[in-house]
């Protein structure tokens, strides 16, 4: 069996799909790009999910945020009314987690943003919402908090110290 854990930014806003048999689907692709020989690469892998996953996945995530997903190779096969058979390499998800919301994305209106572990979390310094100051009210100004990883970027390092941001697979024998 095939794993795969890929690194990159939701292509669309993910759907929410209902099964005829009650059931839930999620089918989502995660886009990334490099650099190779002076030109731009974007490769592409589709994701999908059900139940609970996918309505919790299709409620939390946009089109364009940064996504770590985890998912068990399926290969899907169907011919076409003009005969031909098409093959796709899909991954069924059994994990993931939210990264950064695309530029300018806002939550329902409040302050939010994207921490460093892929958690979102309202600014306020961790205190509650009665506490925190209002947005017109001035507040000591302080030094901006410098953010580390919690793990390091996907892809390969390079000589220089940078990576590539690629996708890379992860196998696993069973």
């Amino acid at each position: 069996m095939l794993m795969m854990t890929a690194h990159g930014r939701l292509a669309h806003q993910p759907e929410l799909k209902l099964l005829i048999g009650g059931g839930m689907v999620c089918e989502f692709r995660l886009l990334t790009s490099r650099f190779t020989k002076g030109a731009e690469v974007t490769e592409a892998a589709t994701f999908f999910c059900y139940g609970e996953m996918a309505e919790e996945f299709c409620s939390t995530t946009v089109k364009g945020q940064e996504i770590f997903a985890t998912g068990h190779q399926e290969t899907q096969q169907y011919t076409s009314p003009a005969g031909e058979t098409k093959t796709f390499v899909k991954y069924r998800m059994s994990w993931f987690q939210r990264g950064r919301k695309p530029m300018g994305e806002r939550s329902s209106g409040s302050n939010q943003h994207a921490q460093g572990n892929g958690e979102q979390r309202g600014s306020g310094n961790g205190q509650p919402a009665a506490q925190r100051r209002p947005p017109n009210e001035s507040a000591p100004r302080q030094q901006p908090q410098q953010r580390v990883p919690e793990r390091p970027p996907a892809g390969r390092q390079d000589d220089d110290g940078f990576f590539d941001g690629a996708m890379h697979s992860t196998f696993e024998h069973r």
